[in-house]
């Protein structure tokens, strides 16, 4: 402690000085502030841990039960077509015969024991453990009563151990209805409440939350833990809480209730089924964590509060100093932590581009493999190729194609391709398009049309489009889970600066708007401000990326068009494409040339294929050979160059850009013109960088996935020319 600068009277206490004094009170008396803060810090957060954990168990159990409950329902439907249109006496002479069948469909699925048909008097006709079938009546079962007296959904039986299997299970029955509607007995399969329990295990292992189906009347169907008797008698109906009796389909019901001890439960309905899974969570022992923690902490802050009056006054002498050398580290630690973000971030995009083109050059090279196995399966079958192995072949071409579009949305998504932007007839994309739109909404969703008459042409990339409208269409579609409408529309608009208010990428004038409305959900005002963002979406994992709306976001901006979204919680959303109005003609999509029956031949051709991918150089010489040219294959740039070295003849050098090794196609091309002036050279690349753009090095280029027919064409073009240059 510094000396006083006087000195203090003869048998007096020296006083401290005031500051020094205040930071002693303050060295108990926050230790037990931070003691009172963190033990309410700590109540809050755990009693919200114990409602999230809950809530987050309860929707994975309900998922799992919904997804046993449809496999189930796909069996018990599957049992009913099997009998459909056959009498009791028929089935039973058939019995041997179905027996086999429910055997074999039972041995399927690890959560069910048993399947088996019940007659309408309760007779049970065939069991699929047993032939010939014990003696068995279920006329006395709830669950065939519910069926008998018309329950058009599932009906679940109480679990039993029944006297032939010995194994505790619990009954999913489905009623079976003659034409008229009349009540003709019951599918019925047996479901083990051990798959259930091996589920909640795996999804909360500690044991401290406890899972169960119940029916809606009370009856437990499963629980977990379990007693290890798994038979669960019929419930006290005075008991049963009102979230069971009458369960809410759109969220979760919480209660709190107890009386020595208070439990947190958590209840979702199955589906639409009378099912409700519970979880249940033990509010005490949330207590007793807390009341751990709080001592833990109670003994740190007791121990913080001595060890801070101890050195209150070495804090004091050292404070200024301190303070200044923690500024100037505070600074330098944000000058490294902002240019280490920076760094990573740099990083993160190259990554993503080397990513997006590798992707790109691989997955064309795929669908060139495949466009021109598909060209030479049509060449080699020839005039002995029916009408069903045409559409066939057709559809693997246009397949071909559309994968080829997805490949440049992604390109374009990423800024690695431009877009192939056109005039088009939006009514003419639209109505094209319309049967994969009602495809993709599935028979739930009714699409509707409204398209305005006399539309100008509108300016887009169509695979871009096309791809916008199935992106807008999908998520109308997961917006009504129970069904509902889509409207396409097409109309003229006129966007001013105001309209166009934050989007930089258009200017103000005519657009084609282009409209996607449906009554679904909607979205509340917090998810609409971010739907455009990238990977942000309200799906269930697993659902969803959240690069839909995103890409469609992009692609808009990319082409100097806008769009717009209007969303209203519980009415419905409208989402438009506002596509520039373009003052050329529409072009109308030119048909790919049919296939010739025999390709002309060029007499004494010879061409070097230069290509690493091992399936589109065969399939590439293949097509060449076939068209009567003389084909030398490299795999690689190195090989060529060896063999244009070495004095190799040949007319045309066709050859891939981007190869391993470190000599690409342009370097390859390059060397053989000085080699050899005047050579035809022609190109290929599925990858959106360099090299893509003839001007840039002299060399014609084709885009992979190429047609097979055009390449031939083009080859033989630049052969024949190269033989008249050189008579």
């Amino acid at each position: 402690m510094p000396a006083s600068p006087r000195a203090a009277p003869e048998g007096q206490r020296e006083r401290l000085p005031p500051s020094l004094r205040a930071l002693l009170a303050a060295s108990l008396l926050v230790p037990l502030l931070f003691l009172l803060g963190s033990a309410w810090y700590d109540h809050r957060r755990l009693v919200a841990e114990a409602y999230a954990d809950v809530t987050r168990l309860s929707a994975v159990a309900r998922e799992h039960a919904l997804k046993v409950v449809e496999t189930n329902t796909l069996v018990l439907d599957r049992m009913a077509d099997r009998i459909q249109g056959l009498d009791w006496a028929e089935i039973a002479a058939h019995g041997a015969e179905l027996n086999g069948w429910l055997r074999a469909l039972d041995e399927r699925f690890a959560q069910i024991t048993t399947l088996h048909y019940a007659r309408p008097d309760g007779e049970v006709l065939v069991l699929s453990t047993f032939w010939p079938n014990p003696p068995l009546n279920i006329a006395s079962r709830d669950y065939f009563r519910l069926l008998e007296n018309g329950e058009t959904r599932l009906a679940f039986g109480a679990p039993v151990r029944p006297p032939l299997t010995g194994i505790v299970s619990f009954i999913m029955a489905r009623r079976l209805q003659t034409p008229d509607g009349r009540f003709n007995g019951a599918a019925i399969g047996s479901v083990l409440p051990g798959y259930f329990q091996a589920q909640w295990q795996a999804m909360e292992p500690t044991g401290r939350t406890s899972f169960a189906l119940v029916r809606t009347d009370g009856q437990v169907l499963v629980a977990h833990p379990s007693d290890g008797d798994d038979l669960h008698g019929p419930p006290d109906e005075e008991e049963v809480p009102e979230a069971i009796r009458r369960p809410n389909p759109y969220g979760v019901t919480l209660m709190r209730f107890g009386e020595r001890e208070e439990w947190l439960t958590a209840f979702r309905q199955v589906g639409q089924q009378p099912l409700v899974v519970a979880v249940t969570l033990s509010m005490d022992l949330i207590m007793a964590e807390w009341r751990r923690n709080t001592l833990i902490t109670g003994l740190l802050c007791l121990a913080a509060a001595l060890a801070l009056g101890y050195a209150t006054w070495h804090a004091c002498r050292r404070w200024r100093s301190e303070q200044a050398t923690l500024a100037t580290l505070r600074a330098e630690i944000s000058r490294r932590e902002a240019a280490e973000a920076n760094l990573a971030q740099a990083q993160r995009l190259e990554s993503l581009g080397r990513l997006t083109g590798g992707v790109a050059h691989d997955f064309n090279n795929l669908l060139t493999a495949i466009l021109g196995t598909v060209h030479l399966l049509e060449r080699h079958l020839g005039a002995t190729m029916d009408d069903r192995t045409r559409r066939l072949l057709g559809a693997a071409r246009d397949a071909v194609r559309r994968g080829a579009g997805l490949n440049r949305s992604l390109l374009a998504f990423a800024r690695r391709q431009k877009l192939d932007t056109a005039s088009l007839d939006v009514n003419e994309l639209v109505q094209g398009f319309t049967p994969l739109i009602q495809r993709a909404l599935g028979e739930a969703v009714t699409l509707e049309l409204d398209l305005e008459q006399d539309l100008p042409p509108g300016r887009a990339d169509a695979a871009q489009l096309e791809s916008a409208l199935l992106n807008l269409a999908l998520n109308a579609r997961d917006a009504m889970p129970r069904g509902g409408t889509v409207t396409v529309t097409t109309r003229r608009a006129r966007l001013d600066a105001a309209g166009l208010s934050g989007n930089s990428d258009a200017k103000p004038g005519h657009y084609i708007a282009l409209a996607v409305r449906d009554d679904g959900d909607g979205m509340p005002a917090e998810v609409r401000d971010r739907a455009f963002e990238p990977f942000f979406t309200t799906k269930p994992v697993g659902r969803g990326t959240g690069l839909g709306l995103s890409q469609v976001f992009g692609f808009m901006r990319q082409l100097g068009g806008h769009v717009a979204l209007e969303s209203t919680a519980g009415i419905g959303t409208l989402v438009t494409l506002y596509l520039p109005e373009s003052d050329e003609p529409a072009v109308r999509p030119v048909a790919p040339p049919p296939v010739p029956a025999e390709m002309p031949a060029v007499a004494r051709a010879t061409v070097l294929l230069v290509e690493d991918d091992e399936r589109v150089r065969e399939v590439a010489a293949e097509t060449l050979r076939e068209a009567g040219f003389r084909v030398i294959a490299a795999h690689d740039g190195s090989e060529a160059l060896g063999l244009i070295r070495r004095g190799e003849q040949f007319d045309v050098l066709f050859s891939d850009i981007v190869m391993p090794g470190g000599i690409d196609g342009i370097e390859v091309a390059s060397a053989a013109r000085v080699l050899r002036p005047g050579l035809p050279v022609l190109l290929a690349t599925g990858y959106a960088g360099r090299g893509t753009d003839s001007a840039e090095h002299g060399f014609e280029v084709i885009g992979k996935p190429y047609d097979q027919v055009a390449v031939v064409k083009r080859i033989g073009e630049l052969a024949a020319g190269r033989k008249r240059n050189v008579a």
